[in-house]
């Protein structure tokens, strides 16, 4: 008999007998998925059918955050080994972190775009325009718009 510690223990003789996990269980849940494997494997690992994982993943938070925290390992494993090859001059790692990490797609436009509004004066003759500017000129609210020695329509 093995000195390991049980992962599982079951309340009853035979397959069906509910299951409980053990804090070495957890542990090995955690590590496994970690390790990359997927919950069958897991589950198969434990000594219990992947719907009963599923189940107790649903059940028993304890069984689901060890799960969880092994998969955020991986993922920062992972991010950790592309990041490293982006950093080396990989592109398609940078170009994968960009995407998976930072959400960038290609061919969006930027989000931030200036919001810009134009208020044009009512419809005027052209005379009518250059004698509004002259007064404006003339009070100092405006530079005028004509070059020096420009021509000046009558007005």
């Amino acid at each position: 008999m093995s000195n390991a510690p049980a992962l599982i223990t079951r309340a009853g003789r035979g397959k069906t007998a509910p299951i409980t996990v053990t804090p070495a269980g957890l542990a090995a849940i955690e590590a496994l998925a970690a390790a990359g494997n997927d919950q069958r494997s897991i589950a198969k690992a434990l000594g219990m059918d992947r719907k009963t994982m599923t189940d107790m993943r649903r059940r028993v938070p304890e069984v689901d955050e060890a799960f969880e925290r092994g998969l955020a390992a991986l993922g920062d494993e992972l991010t950790h080994l592309l990041l490293a090859q982006a950093r080396n001059g990989n592109v398609v790692a940078a170009i994968y972190l960009t995407k998976a990490r930072l959400g960038w797609r290609e061919g969006d436009a930027p989000e931030a775009r200036a919001n810009i509004t134009i208020n044009l004066p009512d419809s005027q003759t052209p005379e009518a325009y250059l004698r509004a500017i002259r007064v404006a000129g003339e009070a100092g609210s405006c530079p005028s718009p004509l070059p020096v020695g420009g021509e000046v329509l009558p007005g």
